[in-house]
């Protein structure tokens, strides 16, 4: 699936300050920047963002993600370095749950989890 093929539906987004240039489909954090990684996300951009744009960022329903590794539909999603999505570990903390399988790297779908 490319992010062009995506289909999904925010129930909820907010703006926040883009801290730096932000790409469509990465988790973004509470001060407006792209996650670290295993870090705790505000939501996921729909759109690509500038530096010191205000950003509309997802919070709440289905949303695409770039994905960095494989996964599997229901399989817990955390954020990977520069905001693309990887599968969680033990410890890790939940952004998302995935409702696509992908063998590697590219698009799916996830529902955000707060």
């Amino acid at each position: 699936m490319t992010k062009n093929q995506i289909t999904y539906q925010p129930v909820q987004a907010i703006t926040v300050k883009a801290k730096e240039d932000l790409s469509a489909f990465r988790f973004v954090s509470h001060l407006g920047s792209l996650c670290a990684e295993n870090a705790k996300s505000l939501g996921v951009t729909e759109n690509d963002w500038l530096k010191d744009e205000f950003a509309s960022v997802v919070t709440l329903g289905t949303i695409g993600i770039e994905m960095t590794t494989g996964i599997n539909a229901g399989e817990n999603i955390t954020s990977a370095a520069d905001g693309k999505g990887t599968k969680a570990g033990e410890n890790s903390e939940i952004n998302g749950r995935a409702l696509d399988s992908i063998s590697g790297a590219g698009f799916i779908r996830m529902i955000l989890v707060p």
